[in-house]
Protein backbone atom coordinates (compact mmCIF):
# COMPACT_ATOMS: atom_id res chain seq x y z
CA UNK A 1 0.00 0.00 0.00
CA UNK A 2 1.28 3.03 -1.15
CA UNK A 3 2.38 6.06 1.33
CA UNK A 4 0.66 9.36 0.34
CA UNK A 5 2.20 12.48 1.83
CA UNK A 6 -1.32 14.12 2.95
CA UNK A 7 -0.89 18.25 2.06
CA UNK A 8 -3.85 20.85 2.95
CA UNK A 9 -3.98 23.91 0.38
CA UNK A 10 -5.45 27.01 1.84
CA UNK A 11 -7.11 29.65 -0.13
CA UNK A 12 -10.23 31.52 -0.69
CA UNK A 13 -9.76 31.83 -4.26
CA UNK A 14 -11.28 29.00 -6.09
CA UNK A 15 -8.82 29.56 -9.18
CA UNK A 16 -5.99 29.56 -6.65
CA UNK A 17 -6.97 26.21 -4.99
CA UNK A 18 -7.61 24.74 -8.56
CA UNK A 19 -4.24 25.89 -9.96
CA UNK A 20 -2.60 24.74 -7.07
CA UNK A 21 -3.51 21.38 -6.80
CA UNK A 22 -3.40 20.35 -10.14
CA UNK A 23 -0.03 21.12 -10.24
CA UNK A 24 0.82 18.51 -7.94
CA UNK A 25 -1.59 15.84 -9.70
CA UNK A 26 1.58 15.04 -11.64
CA UNK A 27 3.32 13.85 -8.30
CA UNK A 28 1.58 10.00 -8.03
CA UNK A 29 2.60 10.04 -4.12
CA UNK A 30 0.97 13.20 -2.88
CA UNK A 31 -2.78 13.43 -1.44
CA UNK A 32 -4.06 16.93 -1.55
CA UNK A 33 -7.05 18.60 -0.28
CA UNK A 34 -8.19 22.05 -0.23
CA UNK A 35 -10.08 24.33 2.47
CA UNK A 36 -11.70 28.07 1.03
CA UNK A 37 -11.01 29.66 4.54
CA UNK A 38 -8.67 28.96 7.62
CA UNK A 39 -11.93 27.71 9.88
CA UNK A 40 -12.70 25.00 7.25
CA UNK A 41 -8.63 24.27 7.23
CA UNK A 42 -8.82 23.99 10.93
CA UNK A 43 -11.69 21.42 11.18
CA UNK A 44 -9.60 19.45 8.52
CA UNK A 45 -6.90 19.83 10.47
CA UNK A 46 -8.57 19.09 13.77
CA UNK A 47 -9.83 16.06 12.13
CA UNK A 48 -6.54 14.59 10.39
CA UNK A 49 -2.87 14.74 10.50
CA UNK A 50 -1.49 16.78 7.25
CA UNK A 51 2.50 16.49 6.15
CA UNK A 52 2.50 20.24 4.45
CA UNK A 53 -0.38 22.57 4.50
CA UNK A 54 0.14 25.61 1.98
CA UNK A 55 -1.88 28.87 2.61
CA UNK A 56 -2.52 32.21 1.28
CA UNK A 57 -2.55 35.20 3.75
CA UNK A 58 -5.07 37.60 2.86
CA UNK A 59 -8.25 35.63 3.24
CA UNK A 60 -11.14 37.17 4.51
CA UNK A 61 -12.62 35.07 7.77
CA UNK A 62 -8.93 34.17 8.90
CA UNK A 63 -5.78 35.20 7.41
CA UNK A 64 -3.19 32.87 6.58
CA UNK A 65 -1.29 34.35 9.91
CA UNK A 66 -3.54 33.27 12.16
CA UNK A 67 -3.52 30.11 10.66
CA UNK A 68 0.11 29.35 10.81
CA UNK A 69 -0.31 30.25 14.59
CA UNK A 70 -2.97 27.42 14.96
CA UNK A 71 -1.20 25.01 13.16
CA UNK A 72 1.92 26.06 15.13
CA UNK A 73 0.09 25.32 18.01
CA UNK A 74 -1.60 22.84 17.24
CA UNK A 75 1.11 20.70 15.26
CA UNK A 76 4.26 22.40 16.06
CA UNK A 77 6.04 19.70 13.41
CA UNK A 78 3.57 20.16 10.95
CA UNK A 79 5.49 22.38 7.65
CA UNK A 80 3.75 25.45 6.33
CA UNK A 81 4.29 27.70 3.47
CA UNK A 82 3.21 30.73 3.13
CA UNK A 83 1.79 32.66 0.14
CA UNK A 84 0.64 36.23 -0.36
CA UNK A 85 0.90 38.78 -3.18
CA UNK A 86 1.11 41.32 -0.05
CA UNK A 87 4.57 41.00 0.16
CA UNK A 88 5.74 43.85 3.48
CA UNK A 89 7.96 43.00 5.75
CA UNK A 90 5.54 43.19 8.56
CA UNK A 91 3.74 39.98 6.95
CA UNK A 92 6.95 38.16 6.49
CA UNK A 93 8.61 38.81 10.05
CA UNK A 94 5.74 37.55 11.68
CA UNK A 95 5.11 34.59 9.21
CA UNK A 96 8.93 33.79 10.07
CA UNK A 97 8.33 34.22 14.19
CA UNK A 98 5.98 31.81 13.89
CA UNK A 99 7.93 29.38 11.69
CA UNK A 100 6.39 29.73 8.59
CA UNK A 101 8.75 26.76 6.63
CA UNK A 102 8.56 28.96 3.34
CA UNK A 103 7.44 32.58 2.17
CA UNK A 104 6.44 32.91 -1.30
CA UNK A 105 4.94 35.55 -3.07
CA UNK A 106 2.29 35.99 -5.74
CA UNK A 107 2.91 35.56 -8.90
CA UNK A 108 3.69 32.17 -8.22
CA UNK A 109 6.06 30.28 -10.60
CA UNK A 110 4.35 26.86 -10.51
CA UNK A 111 7.70 24.91 -11.58
CA UNK A 112 8.91 26.61 -8.43
CA UNK A 113 5.94 25.87 -6.06
CA UNK A 114 6.32 22.15 -7.05
CA UNK A 115 10.26 21.42 -6.48
CA UNK A 116 9.82 23.56 -3.04
CA UNK A 117 6.55 21.24 -2.04
CA UNK A 118 8.83 17.98 -2.63
CA UNK A 119 11.97 19.68 -1.32
CA UNK A 120 9.75 20.18 1.62
CA UNK A 121 8.14 16.79 2.38
CA UNK A 122 11.49 14.98 1.35
CA UNK A 123 13.62 17.16 4.50
CA UNK A 124 10.70 15.85 6.90
CA UNK A 125 12.34 13.49 9.20
CA UNK A 126 10.78 10.62 11.35
CA UNK A 127 11.95 11.45 14.17
CA UNK A 128 9.29 14.22 15.59
CA UNK A 129 8.65 14.94 19.57
CA UNK A 130 5.58 13.76 20.68
CA UNK A 131 2.80 16.21 21.04
CA UNK A 132 -0.46 15.65 22.63
CA UNK A 133 -2.70 16.59 20.22
CA UNK A 134 -5.93 16.02 21.80
CA UNK A 135 -5.05 18.24 24.54
CA UNK A 136 -3.64 20.70 22.31
CA UNK A 137 -6.41 21.03 20.54
CA UNK A 138 -9.17 21.27 22.87
CA UNK A 139 -6.82 24.39 24.82
CA UNK A 140 -6.69 26.01 21.39
CA UNK A 141 -10.54 25.76 20.76
CA UNK A 142 -11.59 27.14 24.54
CA UNK A 143 -9.12 29.88 23.80
CA UNK A 144 -10.21 30.93 19.97
CA UNK A 145 -14.04 31.00 21.16
CA UNK A 146 -13.30 32.82 24.22
CA UNK A 147 -11.38 35.34 22.39
CA UNK A 148 -13.85 35.35 19.45
CA UNK A 149 -16.65 35.72 21.77
CA UNK A 150 -14.68 38.67 23.49
CA UNK A 151 -14.02 40.53 20.35
CA UNK A 152 -17.80 40.07 19.42
CA UNK A 153 -19.08 41.19 22.70
CA UNK A 154 -16.93 44.63 22.85
CA UNK A 155 -16.71 45.05 18.82
CA UNK A 156 -13.23 45.29 18.61
CA UNK A 157 -11.44 45.09 15.33
CA UNK A 158 -8.64 42.86 16.90
CA UNK A 159 -7.22 41.55 20.27
CA UNK A 160 -4.27 39.57 20.55
CA UNK A 161 -2.89 37.96 24.18
CA UNK A 162 1.01 38.67 24.68
CA UNK A 163 3.07 38.03 27.90
CA UNK A 164 4.67 40.83 29.25
CA UNK A 165 7.97 40.22 27.10
CA UNK A 166 6.21 40.97 24.69
CA UNK A 167 5.77 37.65 22.82
CA UNK A 168 2.42 36.79 20.90
CA UNK A 169 0.49 33.96 22.20
CA UNK A 170 -2.14 34.49 20.38
CA UNK A 171 -4.54 36.43 18.13
CA UNK A 172 -7.92 37.15 16.69
CA UNK A 173 -9.93 39.65 14.26
CA UNK A 174 -8.32 41.85 11.66
CA UNK A 175 -4.80 42.68 12.52
CA UNK A 176 -3.71 43.89 9.34
CA UNK A 177 -1.71 47.65 9.56
CA UNK A 178 -1.85 47.03 13.39
CA UNK A 179 2.00 46.41 14.18
CA UNK A 180 1.12 44.37 17.27
CA UNK A 181 4.44 42.77 17.99
CA UNK A 182 5.53 46.25 18.45
CA UNK A 183 2.68 47.40 20.62
CA UNK A 184 3.15 44.46 22.13
CA UNK A 185 6.68 44.72 23.22
CA UNK A 186 5.84 48.21 24.57
CA UNK A 187 2.64 47.80 26.58
CA UNK A 188 4.79 44.49 28.26
CA UNK A 189 7.13 46.98 29.41
CA UNK A 190 4.88 49.40 30.22
CA UNK A 191 2.41 47.20 32.43
CA UNK A 192 5.04 45.59 34.27
CA UNK A 193 6.92 49.32 35.45
CA UNK A 194 3.09 50.02 36.67
CA UNK A 195 2.90 46.82 38.24
CA UNK A 196 6.08 47.35 40.09
CA UNK A 197 5.08 51.34 40.94
CA UNK A 198 1.76 49.74 42.07
CA UNK A 199 3.32 47.31 44.29
CA UNK A 200 5.34 50.23 46.51
CA UNK A 201 1.82 51.49 47.23
CA UNK A 202 0.50 48.08 48.62
CA UNK A 203 1.29 44.38 48.05
CA UNK A 204 -1.87 43.52 46.01
CA UNK A 205 -0.71 40.45 43.67
CA UNK A 206 -4.24 40.55 42.15
CA UNK A 207 -4.00 44.37 41.14
CA UNK A 208 -5.94 45.07 37.37
CA UNK A 209 -3.42 47.49 35.41
CA UNK A 210 -4.76 49.23 32.60
CA UNK A 211 -3.89 51.45 29.92
CA UNK A 212 -6.00 53.36 27.78
CA UNK A 213 -5.31 55.42 24.46
CA UNK A 214 -8.16 57.58 23.10
CA UNK A 215 -7.24 58.85 19.07
CA UNK A 216 -9.52 60.14 16.25
CA UNK A 217 -9.20 57.10 15.04
CA UNK A 218 -10.28 54.88 17.67
CA UNK A 219 -9.22 53.18 21.29
CA UNK A 220 -6.29 50.49 22.49
CA UNK A 221 -6.89 48.70 25.77
CA UNK A 222 -4.09 46.57 27.65
CA UNK A 223 -4.90 45.06 31.01
CA UNK A 224 -2.68 42.28 32.73
CA UNK A 225 -4.33 38.98 33.19
CA UNK A 226 -1.97 37.66 36.47
CA UNK A 227 1.45 39.10 36.34
CA UNK A 228 2.29 37.21 33.17
CA UNK A 229 -0.31 37.71 30.52
CA UNK A 230 -1.51 41.11 29.12
CA UNK A 231 -4.58 40.79 27.42
CA UNK A 232 -4.67 43.91 24.11
CA UNK A 233 -7.67 45.45 22.59
CA UNK A 234 -7.99 47.83 19.24
CA UNK A 235 -11.74 49.01 18.26
CA UNK A 236 -12.28 51.41 15.53
CA UNK A 237 -13.93 54.75 16.00
CA UNK A 238 -17.39 54.39 16.11
CA UNK A 239 -17.64 50.92 17.14
CA UNK A 240 -16.68 51.28 21.26
CA UNK A 241 -19.29 49.12 23.29
CA UNK A 242 -20.47 49.96 26.76
CA UNK A 243 -19.41 46.37 27.70
CA UNK A 244 -16.35 47.68 28.05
Amino acid sequence: MMNYKRILIVDDEASILTVLKSSLKILPDYQVETARDGFIALDKIQAQKFDLIVTDYNMAKMDGLELLEAVHYLHPDTPVIMITAYGNNMVQNEARRLKAHRYLTKPLNINAFRQIVQETLAGQTEAKQPHDSTRSNNTYQQVSQLLSQLRQDVSARCLFVTNVQGNLIARTGNAKNVPFEEIASLLGGGIATLDETGQLLDKDQDAVNLVYRESKNGYLYAVNIGRQLLLILVIDRGRYSAKL
